[in-house]
């Protein structure tokens, strides 16, 4: 399976600059007033799909694959389609997501960031839509940048509703800062640097917020980035394993959402429709969930409660090593099926309490947070809609982890460490 993980050394660096576009940058801060050109307001469309691709790395060649299919389905009467690319030119030997025998495709060679409004185009090949707004050299992993696209997205395409994806490399909780090195999504590979998963909820607040938010990118389906979007949207979409180096069928997603453009649920459901539905037709092994990120809050509560009672049972400190290797793996081996986790407690310990609060947590997810799980394929059994971070050694134990706000709110970075420090 091509895969779209990487390591990369990552710091935070300025916001972008030498931006050629009529609409003003946003303002600096903790959570900017963004501001937003003055414009004649078309009648409000049932969604706009804000599209943010960060293809300024090894994805070069694939985003221009990925913007040919919205234009394969394009903007319609219901629905805007606004998308921003940023690229670095990408040779195909070093595309690690196809043959290096593949020919370039047309209009492979700029670089920066294009803003486009998607119009219907059957060329597969060359993006016609016009060029809206164009980067010279924006960071795609400043947060603020983002933040600026969404209010600009919003402002001059005015919907009912709104569904944000942030497509590229990503790696789950990881992008935790402010540890240098770290990882998040939207790697950009010029500047060195990305947006973390508290950087993304505050783009999203800054740019007036969204109706459904999706990730094309690996391994962001996790309980600690869920919790950082709690506030953030209705339903948050994103695959807990690894996923394709081609990312979505997005001529699949759109098409779906023009055919039932109701609610955030409803859109949520085209999202799927353009991912596992579709790798499930081809026989291909993926995982993908919708989760409602406002009952965050509450399992952190929970997971709160099951992790004091883990941390003072001496028993229970010591059954996960005794019973880890049964668990799911997923690209980052560190990162568990929660479900899975809960079930393994549930079954195993001898403690009331703990049995009661894994108890707890498994009603929860199944009833309630996790709205629809697709794991589809042999390769993802036991992939139940989200994960957390529970080290397979103490080695692998990284103290960034504290930093998160999940980390913060509970007991669950205590009790891990407490975990490790009880191996056999």
């Amino acid at each position: 399976m091509l895969q779209r993980l990487l390591a990369y050394a990552l710091l935070l660096l300025p916001v972008c600059a030498g931006a050629q576009t009529p609409s003003a940058l946003a303002q600096l801060g903790d959570i900017p007033a963004v501001q937003v050109p003055a414009v004649s307001r078309p009648a409000p469309k049932e969604w706009t799909v804000l599209i943010y691709v960060s293809a300024r790395n090894n994805l070069g060649l694939e985003a221009i694959k990925d913007v040919n299919e919205m234009e394969a389905a394009g903007s319609t009467d219901k629905v805007n389609v606004v998308v921003e690319m940023g690229r670095i030119v990408t040779e195909p030997p070093f595309n690690p997501f196809s043959s290096v025998q593949e020919p370039k495709p047309p209009q492979a060679d700029w670089t920066g960031s294009r803003r486009l409004l998607m119009g219907k185009d059957a060329d597969p090949l060359k993006i016609n839509s016009p060029v809206l707004a164009h980067f010279p050299d924006a960071d795609m992993g400043d947060w603020r940048h983002l933040a600026e696209f969404i209010a600009w997205g919003k402002a001059s395409y005015p919907a009912k509703k709104y569904l944000l994806v942030v497509g590229g490399h990503g790696s789950g909780w990881r992008g935790v800062k402010p540890p240098p090195g770290a990882k998040g999504i939207g790697y950009d590979d010029p500047s060195g640097n990305h947006i973390s998963p508290a950087e993304l909820a505050q783009a999203i607040k800054a740019g007036g917020g969204v109706n459904v938010y999706a990730s094309d990118a690996c391994l962001m389906q996790t309980a600690e980035v869920v919790y950082e979007l709690r506030d953030s949207a209705q339903y948050v979409i994103g695959s807990q394993e690894s996923t394709p180096g081609s990312g979505w069928n997005y001529e699949v997603f759109l098409n779906a959402l023009e055919a039932n453009p109701a609610d955030s649920f409803a859109a949520s459901q085209a999202v799927m429709k353009g991912f596992s539905e579709f790798y499930g037709a081809q026989k291909a092994s993926v995982t993908m969930s919708i989760v409602r990120p406002a009952l965050a809050g509450g399992l952190a509560k929970k997971l709160d409660t099951f992790a004091r009672a883990v941390a003072a049972s001496p028993a229970d400190l010591k059954l996960y090593h005794e019973k880890k290797w049964g668990l799911r793996s997923f690209d980052d081996e560190d990162a568990r099926d929660l479900y899975q986790l809960m079930k393994l407690y549930y079954d195993n310990s001898p403690t009331p309490a703990v049995k009661a609060a894994a108890k707890d947590v498994i009603v929860f997810l199944a009833e309630k947070l996790v709205a629809r799980n697709d794991a589809v394929g042999y390769k993802s059994k036991d992939a139940n809609g989200l994960s957390v971070y529970f080290p397979i050694f103490d080695m692998n134990y990284k103290p960034k982890y504290e930093y998160l706000a999940f980390s913060k709110d509970t007991y669950w970075d205590e009790m891990l460490r407490a975990v490790m420090a009880a191996k056999p």
